[in-house]
């Protein structure tokens, strides 16, 4: 009733495309043929399959080896035991050296390195010292000195680089001022400056100083 498509047909007339084969096998594999494809295609997958791994494979390790991270556990835990064994034993030779030396009086414990040796350093003096200057001397000072006029008379001594400065008035007392008592002077410098004395005179000092 219903013919194959592209087949020709005798009795309607329709050309026969394929006039050397038979009618019954036009679009037909022979049934021998679907096995030896299935058979051809499984090898093409297995040789694909290990040529792939063959080309991603390192050929010179071994699994388990040092080029072949992939270990077992066993492994691991007979190198941590190697490990454990080795450190027992140089630490029981070490103990057995150390208790012989001690038996033999040769043990002599590691020395330790000496102390640096400072110098101390130098703390300033932060207490007033009371000095008492007779008449016409002199009070020189050193740099960053403070003292006070208690008692007496006396008068400023200039240095090269400038006067004393009376931190009390807020000014700078030049060569023969005369001092205030109970007023803070400062020594800026050790250049000669300092107190020349009228009288008689007490003053509180803290810091370099000499009375000549």
């Amino acid at each position: 009733m219903f013919g194959v498509k592209g087949a020709g047909n005798k009795e309607n007339g329709s050309p026969d495309k394929f006039p050397h084969l038979p009618a019954s096998s036009k679009w037909k594999l022979p049934r021998f043929r679907w096995p030896l494809i299935a058979v051809l295609a499984l090898v093409f997958l297995v040789a694909g399959f290990w040529l792939g791994q063959a080309a991603g494979a390192n050929p010179g390790s071994a699994p388990g080896s040092e080029g072949d991270p992939l270990v077992t556990v066993s492994w691991v835990e007979d190198r941590l035991e190697r490990l454990s064994r080795a450190l027992r034993e140089e630490q029981a030779e070490f103990l057995n050296e150390v208790r012989r030396q001690l038996e033999e009086g040769d043990w002599e414990p590691p020395a330790e390195p000496p102390p640096e040796e400072r110098e101390p350093e130098a703390v300033p003096d932060l207490a007033y010292r009371i000095v008492e200057v007779p008449r016409g001397r002199k009070l020189y000072t050193g740099a960053g000195t403070e003292f006070i006029l208690r008692n007496g008379r006396a008068s400023s001594m200039e240095g090269p680089g400038g006067g004393i400065a009376d931190v009390t008035a807020g000014r700078d007392l030049t060569e023969g001022v005369s001092i205030s008592r109970n007023h803070l002077l400062l020594s800026a410098r050790e250049d000669g400056r300092g107190a020349v004395t009228e009288t008689d005179t007490i003053f509180l000092v803290r810091g370099d100083y000499q009375v000549e």
